[in-house]
């Protein structure tokens, strides 16, 4: 068949014939294959960031474990300085005393609120103090106040010079009852 063909018609055949064999082994395997290639490239890279993700949160999960031991005491802490239950009388008897020994006069007010709070997870009585007296009675009240055995937690604090000379002391505070 070649034979009625010039040697220059052959070889345009010949290579004809090779360049549209590669052309479709091109477009039949190797183009395929390409993509195939670049989709598990993209599937691969996807799994990787998953463990990436799935280590980094085992991670944070193993030093959350190894860390609850001292969550779970510095919590317990909470419940050792708050207020006993049933003794608000005596804590508010107490306050009064220490205005009395610091030569101020106090006005007090207590409410409770049974709702535990978010953070702590304890019910808690919210104080309202107002002290008025010469400024370093006042200091000298507030530094005993911190050295009481239950916790106080001072949010608002107002400091005010009087006509008189004395400093008027105005805050609220929140303490908290233990779980009964």
């Amino acid at each position: 068949m070649f034979r009625r063909f010039s040697l220059k018609q052959q070889f345009f055949y010949a290579t004809g014939f090779l360049l549209v064999g590669c052309i479709l082994m091109l477009s039949a395997i190797i183009y395929p294959t390409v993509l195939r290639m670049r989709t598990i490239q993209t599937d691969i890279r996807t799994i990787q960031e998953e463990l990436e993700q799935n280590y980094t949160e085992t991670q944070a999960m193993r030093r959350t474990l190894r860390e609850l031991d001292a969550v779970v005491s510095e919590v317990s802490t909470y419940n050792q300085v708050a207020m006993p239950v049933g003794d608000q009388l005596l804590v508010i008897t107490e306050l009064e005393t220490l205005a009395k020994e610091h030569n101020l006069s106090q006005t007090l007010g207590a409410t409770y609120q049974a709702t535990p709070d978010k953070t702590v997870g304890l019910p808690y009585y919210n104080f309202s103090f107002v002290l008025s007296g010469t400024f370093k009675n006042v200091y000298m009240y507030l530094q005993a106040l911190e050295s009481q055995s239950y916790y106080v937690l001072i949010n608002i604090i107002t400091l005010s010079k009087t006509n008189e000379g004395n400093t008027t002391l105005r805050f609220d505070a929140r303490i908290y009852v233990q779980k009964g």
